[in-house]
């Protein structure tokens, strides 16, 4: 089995949906950071930008994209 590195287009959002109510850790109207999963229905969602040794840090969960509006898809 071969690994295929692949470039992302990560995507700044924010939640339009709460989270909180469902007992999910989105939050309606906060700033979010993600990329698109494989499926391409929803969103790898992180809570920043910090890059750690190439590899993103604060996972907090794929999130179906209707949760999420995207205000900068080139970051």
């Amino acid at each position: 089995m071969s690994i295929r590195k692949t470039e992302i287009e990560l995507k700044k959002m924010v939640c339009v949906f709460d989270g909180q109510e469902e007992g999910l850790s989105i939050q309606k109207e906060e700033e979010y950071y993600g990329f698109e999963t494989a499926d391409a229905r929803g969103y790898n969602v992180f809570s920043d930008m910090k890059v750690d040794k190439d590899v993103l840090s604060n996972w907090i969960g794929s999130y179906p994209k209707a949760y999420f509006e995207v205000v900068d898809d080139k970051i």
